[in-house]
């Protein structure tokens, strides 16, 4: 059982130095949605000599935040050897135009725009796995989302036919602006979840609580000492980051394998 483990392995994890790349490749992306609206996305990795393909980790943010606010997380996972695609979501970040190149804020949206949330991530996942077949592996990748973010793993994972690992859940919810979980929760299969609250997270708690019914696989929560929620969680938990990369790496191969 992943849970019985994960001490074990966050504790090889410190112990164990990370391997020193030589840089890092970043590149910008800019992906149309179905619907003409643009969508910003950001892929790095490791530059390693001889090394040809990475798995993957793609993040996705909170609600009325951006691919900025994840902390010291990404360069975590890339110094791990990972590959990571940050994606802003539509309305957030630099994800803010739409097809007539108007700018549209998620504060205005309603519930029909945040339902082209999955699609939207699948859009760029497909993009990014054409476009990179030769550096990005998404036949070995994982989710980490972050309330709306975590929701919007789930449903996207189900709209794609290779599956991710593991789907980390920072602060889950039920329904976040629609997007119910739920049944497409129990829909996947052979996806472990990995469910993060903070401390005073009740609502995030009572989600778990929940969605822990309809998990079709382990469904293991952490409550975080943060006394916060969703992505402001890595701020104030250091160690919450290598809390992650523990569980992330029991899935993954890393580049330092």
């Amino acid at each position: 059982m992943k849970k019985l483990i994960l001490i074990l392995t966050l504790f090889l994890l410190i112990l164990n130095p990370c391997f020193s790349a030589s840089g890092v490749v970043k590149k910008d992306l800019t992906v149309p949605s179905s619907d003409g609206f643009t969508i910003k996305a950001e892929l790095e990795y490791p530059k390693i000599k001889g090394k040809k393909e990475f798995s993957t980790v793609v993040l996705l943010h909170s609600l009325g935040y951006s691919s900025s606010w994840w902390e010291t997380l990404p360069g975590e996972l890339i110094q791990e050897g990972f590959a990571v695609l940050k994606i802003d979501l539509r309305g957030h970040g630099r994800s803010v135009y739409n097809k007539r190149l108007v700018k549209m804020s998620w504060k205005g949206m309603t519930n029909n725009a945040y339902a082209k949330y999955p699609d939207d991530v699948v859009k760029v996942i497909e993009y990014v796995k054409s476009e990179n077949n030769k550096t990005v592996f998404f036949d070995d990748w994982a989710f980490i989302g972050s309330d709306i973010g975590a929701s919007t793993a789930v449903l996207a994972a189900n709209k794609i036919s290779y599956k991710p690992k593991t789907i980390v859940m920072l602060s889950p919810g039920i329904s976040i602006r629609g997007l119910y979980v739920p049944v497409q929760l129990a829909n996947l299969d052979k996806v472990d979840i990995f469910s993060i609250s903070g401390t005073n997270d009740f609502a995030g708690k009572e989600a778990e609580q929940y969605l822990q019914r309809f998990a079709q696989d382990a469904f293991v929560r952490y409550t975080s000492k943060a006394n916060a929620n969703g992505m402001i969680m890595l701020k104030n938990d250091a160690s919450l980051s290598k809390v992650i990369i523990s569980w992330i790496k029991q899935y993954l191969q890393t580049s330092a394998s």
